[in-house]
């Protein structure tokens, strides 16, 4: 049969060319790799082509054309400099190489190029500057004026968020002894009162600082979040002295009741000898002696009698009534009357 392969005799060794092989790949020149045959992982794990026709990212494309650099002339008070940039850069750019140069700041430069003051947004190229262009920077006061403003503005605002950061950095170092202090009254335990008052003149020294800072923005939110926070640890201080004042006076009451309750076994010891012991014997006089301190008596009103003059029946009889009064017997006095 025209066509038809003939059969491999039995024992027979197959020969080699009837299988093909693929030829091996051959590297191109320069040891680079095909595009088709760099591939790459995205993040989602799929498998793409790489970017750039396999060359490396250091190596720029054949087509695409390097950005000339231009020479460009700025005067600037009477000077002219040359200053060398990509004829793509901005004006902005631009300034900040005549800083270097000039010294004078970015923001207070005004460019003018073709009589034309140009924004610091705009491009060289889209601008028309070319090799070897004029251009001519002027100061701009209202802009040095601005700059000034703004600085001295963001220096008050760098001040007083470094004071609020120092006073927060206080506050933390404070704030362990507060949550202590409020600990121990809580368990019922008595803090000393110096330690609680040291810790609130100290929170309000910090307190004061933070009513002289004068800010705006984010700075002012800062500060009124930590007064509320210094506040709120001057009420807690202030709870604490409350419950230790209250520990100290049940504790003062507990140690009066123990004491009196010690002195009591003692106090009645003392009064059970005083029961026990008798009365004082009181005086006694005999009826020898009350006769004798009558008679004192009377002699004592003769004596007063006889050194009186002699009156009227009327102020004998007075007399007579008043020593009646008197309580002794009305017939010695008679006698020593009549004698």
């Amino acid at each position: 049969m025209l066509g038809a392969t003939p059969k491999a005799r039995k024992g027979a060794p197959a020969k080699l060319g009837s299988v093909k092989e693929a030829p091996p790949a051959v590297a191109p020149a320069g040891n680079k790799v095909p595009a088709e045959e760099v591939w790459e992982v995205r993040p989602g794990g799929m498998l793409v082509q790489k970017r750039g026709g396999g060359l490396p990212d250091d190596e720029p494309s054949p087509n695409v054309k390097p950005v000339p650099t231009i020479r460009v002339k700025v005067k600037h008070a009477g000077v002219t400099h040359e200053i060398y940039i990509s004829s793509e850069a901005s004006f902005g750019e631009l300034k900040k190489l005549v800083a270097a140069k000039t010294g004078l700041h970015p923001d207070d430069q005004k460019v003018l190029y073709k009589d034309k003051e140009r924004d610091s947004k705009a491009f060289l190229d889209m601008a028309g500057v070319k090799d070897r262009s004029k251009l001519v920077v002027v100061e701009d006061p209202e802009a040095k004026a601005r700059r000034l403003i703004e600085e001295r503005r963001n220096g008050r605002l760098e001040k007083a968020a470094k004071a609020v950061a120092a006073v927060a950095a206080e506050v933390d170092k404070l704030a362990p002894k507060v949550a202590a202090l409020d600990a121990s009254v809580r368990k019922g335990e008595k803090v000393a009162e110096n330690d609680v008052v040291q810790v609130t003149e100290l929170l309000m020294n910090e307190l004061l600082k933070l009513d002289a800072v004068v800010a705006d923005g984010d700075v002012k939110a800062q500060r009124r979040m930590q007064v509320k926070r210094v506040q709120k640890y001057v009420e807690t201080l202030d709870a604490v002295a409350v419950k230790n004042a209250a520990i100290v006076r049940k504790s003062g009451e507990r140690a009066a009741a123990k004491q009196q309750q010690q002195q009591l076994p003692a106090q009645q010891q003392q009064q059970q000898p005083r029961r026990q012991q008798p009365p004082p014997p009181q005086p006694q006089y005999n009826h020898h002696q009350q006769p004798a301190a009558a008679g004192q008596t009377r002699w004592e009103m003769f004596d007063l009698l006889s050194s009186l003059p002699s009156t009227s029946s009327a102020s004998s009889t007075t007399t007579v009534s008043s020593t009646a009064s008197s309580g002794a017997p009305p017939t010695n006095r008679l006698d020593w009357m009549l004698f």
